[in-house]
């Protein structure tokens, strides 16, 4: 009797060492995916999401009215962008053409188009609910064509007719050193 529970012991025991090391054989379950270069050339998506990368300054804001009119917005912020397309808004706006300050807090992704030299925000969200009407030039629902200029990013906000409805010029703070324009 003991020399057959050795037996089922030892048996048991050669069993489960082959279910581990035949378990534990590695090997993708799917052929990876080869990707070909990445086009880092001027005017490529990689090419302007390494020139928004970093940290940028507010200089100024102006909304734009119906008729094209420009008033001049008293406002302050920061706006950060990383590599992966994600994007940060923190500002204050203390005109005192509103009622009340209006502090913006956004964080989220934005999608760039570098043909058109604009983007949208994929899903910028926020948690400091913000009026509607307060932010309406410059709401997230709203299309912005930009210019990249060394140090300097002017953001123009567009309505669904592609009329301005603002225009935010920011420095960069810190970041990735600007490109030199193609052709030097």
């Amino acid at each position: 009797m003991a020399a057959s529970l050795r037996r089922l012991v030892a048996a048991s025991g050669a069993i489960a060492a082959m279910s581990i090391l035949t378990a534990c054989a590695a090997a993708p379950l799917e052929k990876p995916i080869e990707g070909g270069a990445v086009n880092t050339a001027a005017g490529s998506l990689e090419a302007e999401r390494r020139a928004l990368e970093g940290t940028w300054s507010l200089v100024s804001l102006e909304t734009v009215d119906q008729r094209g009119a420009r008033r001049k917005v008293t406002a302050s912020g920061q706006l950060s962008y990383d590599g992966f397309g994600n994007m940060n808004i923190r500002g204050v706006i203390e005109d005192p053409a509103l009622v009340s300050t209006v502090v913006l807090d956004f964080n989220g992704r934005i999608v760039i188009d570098p043909v058109k030299h604009e983007f949208r925000p994929a899903a910028l969200e926020t948690d400091r609910p913000v009026d509607p009407d307060s932010i309406a030039p410059i709401s997230p629902d709203k299309l912005r064509r930009y210019q990249l200029m060394g140090n300097s990013f002017v953001v123009t906000y567009l309505n669904a007719s592609a009329a301005p409805t603002a225009i935010a010029t920011w420095r960069r703070e810190s970041g990735p050193a600007p490109a030199p324009p193609p052709g030097r």
